[in-house]
């Protein structure tokens, strides 16, 4: 039997925790262990994971509090503390296929030079709501598609011990988001082989309001910032969402104060500029409207500012604090 310690972190969701332990129990290849970092709960979570420890379980179970840390620092404390080489990771608050811990970890136990899988995962159409539905139209796909190439997400993957040493475990100094994202970036440079599993055995849930969206973006651009990652794409956008603003304040401003002979070119071009973005998201606009929401096209231009304007504030931001305060970060993936 494969020797797997299932790692995870955990804040404030004890209805995740209990979904998370009935459906683990029913895996086709469970845990040998499963190991959990509560991140300083106050909804009773940490209650309920110490009353699970003393439960009788047919997987057992480790849980330790550290309060405060990061999902960085989370992650590393729950690989220290596990028993086993073969790490399997994923986050509180998904749906898992009885299949997914068999399917994620087969490449590794059929060829010991794979060090890593990359697992597929997808969102649950089922459960979308409000602007869930957005989101899901404005993705080319709600399903995420492993390749060993992928930069694979820490809710569906398989490593070793050994690689997660030598990687130097994940970047603990990024404030809350993109340590994933550097993980797989540096694992990818480190690993010898890595595979991938094709099919979909994860789903995550997703935000209904707009407003969960714009938190989103602006935490996760935040720590990519940190990181240093994605400039190049940062201002790109910046470059294009700056002109639009620039041209249509500065045409109206000029059609107020009565140049028009100034201001309308300027408008024209700004609404050009929307134009171009609003024809680039037809597509997207084509499945909202087969989803049968009304005001397609309003939804999706206010979503796609909403969240580029939130996501390049993040970045800025995450950028700037990335300076002084993650160098580790920064220097090992210069590294690469």
């Amino acid at each position: 039997m494969a020797k797997i310690s299932l790692v995870t972190t955990v804040l404030n969701d004890r209805k995740g925790c209990g979904e998370f332990f009935e459906q683990i129990k029913i895996q086709t290849l469970p845990p040998c262990e499963i190991v959990i970092v509560d991140g300083g709960s106050k909804d009773g979570t940490w209650e309920y994971l110490v009353e699970q420890t003393a439960n009788e379980s047919p997987i057992p179970i480790q849980v330790f509090q550290e309060v405060g840390c990061n999902v960085a620092r989370g992650r590393d404390v729950a690989i220290q503390h596990a028993s086993y080489d073969l790490i399997v990771s994923t986050d509180v608050g998904c749906e898992w296929h009885p299949n997914w811990i068999e399917e994620l970890v087969s490449p590794m136990l059929k060829d010991p030079e794979v060090e890593a899988v990359m697992g597929s995962w997808e969102i649950d159409e089922s459960a979308l709501q409000g602007w869930g539905k957005v989101e899901a139209a404005w993705l080319t796909s709600t399903k995420f598609i492993a390749t060993p190439e992928s930069h694979a997400s820490s809710r569906s993957i398989a490593y070793t011990r050994d690689l997660w040493k030598r990687i130097g475990g994940y970047p603990q100094d990024l404030t809350l988001a993109a340590d994933d994202m550097v993980l797989a970036l540096l694992l990818h440079k480190v690993a010898r082989k890595t595979a991938a599993t094709p099919v979909p055995r994860v789903k995550w849930g997703r935000h209904s309001t707009l407003k969960s969206y714009a938190k989103e973006a602006r935490r996760n651009f935040f720590g990519a910032g940190e990181a240093g990652i994605w400039l190049k794409d940062f201002f790109l956008n910046c470059i294009r969402l700056f002109a639009e603003i620039i041209f249509l304040l500065s045409g109206a401003i000029f059609n107020i104060v009565g140049s028009k002979w100034v201001g309308i070119p300027l408008l024209v071009m700004g609404f050009l500029l929307v134009f171009l973005r609003a024809f680039k998201l037809r597509d997207a606009t084509g499945r909202l409207v087969a989803l049968g929401e009304k005001y397609a096209l309003i939804k999706m231009l206010t979503f796609e500012y909403i969240t580029k304007w939130n996501g390049l504030k993040g970045y800025a931001a995450g950028y700037l604090r990335g300076l002084w305060n993650c160098q580790d970060c920064r220097n090992r993936l210069s590294k690469c």
